[in-house]
Parts: structure tokens; C-alpha cells; sequence
């Protein structure tokens, strides 16, 4: 499977496990271009609300266990994204500023 593949099919598991409003957003090295050979995939999901974030990000990434690559991903609410995407320096600014928003299911 080719990073494309990978990145899509974990973009539509990621939209159908978080819900209809939720956005996904590939970040990091592959929305740069610049990934080499082993370069994890990062991933930011935006959802309206979430109860238990670190929950969240283990439930989200179990999702994906049978995408044979190295996958992170972050979970914010819309609140906390707006918050923090203002923050210089912190993970979801980087994010929000350079990542792509990815098509759901």
C-alpha cells in the first residue's frame, strides 16, 4: 500500500469512528512533502466535543491497527482547537497552519 493509500484509507476510518461533524487533518512531514521512507503519519481530528481526549486518541488509533505504518493521532474539540491553534509553537498550531483537510468516508 502506498502512503496515499495509507493516508486515505486512515482519513475515512478516522471520519466514520469520529462522527459526521468531525474534521480530519493530515499534518506533519506527508502534508509538507517532505516524508521520507518510514515517516510516521500524523493526524489531527477535530471533533464537536470530547469527553476524555487521551481516551479519545487511544480509541481513534485502535481504530487504525490494521494500517501497517506508524500513525499518530490528536484529538481536540472545536473549543480547545480554537484555543490552542492560536499558540505559536504548540502541536495544533502547527497543524491547523500547515495541514490538509481530508475528504471523510
Amino acid at each position: 500500500m502506498t502512503a496515499e493509500e495509507m493516508i486515505a484509507k486512515a482519513a475515512g476510518i478516522l471520519a466514520r469512528e469520529a462522527g459526521p461533524n468531525a474534521r480530519v487533518i493530515l499534518f506533519g512531514s506527508h502534508a509538507r512533502g517532505n516524508a521520507r521512507a518510514g515517516s510516521d503519519l500524523d493526524f489531527l481530528v477535530i471533533e464537536p466535543e470530547v469527553e476524555g481526549r487521551h481516551r479519545e486518541m487511544v480509541r481513534l488509533r485502535r481504530s487504525l491497527r490494521d494500517i501497517d505504518a506508524p500513525i499518530d493521532v490528536l484529538v481536540y474539540s472545536e473549543e480547545e482547537a480554537r484555543a490552542w491553534g492560536r499558540v505559536p509553537g504548540t502541536a495544533i498550531h502547527d497543524a491547523l497552519k500547515e495541514g490538509k483537510v481530508l475528504p471523510g468516508v
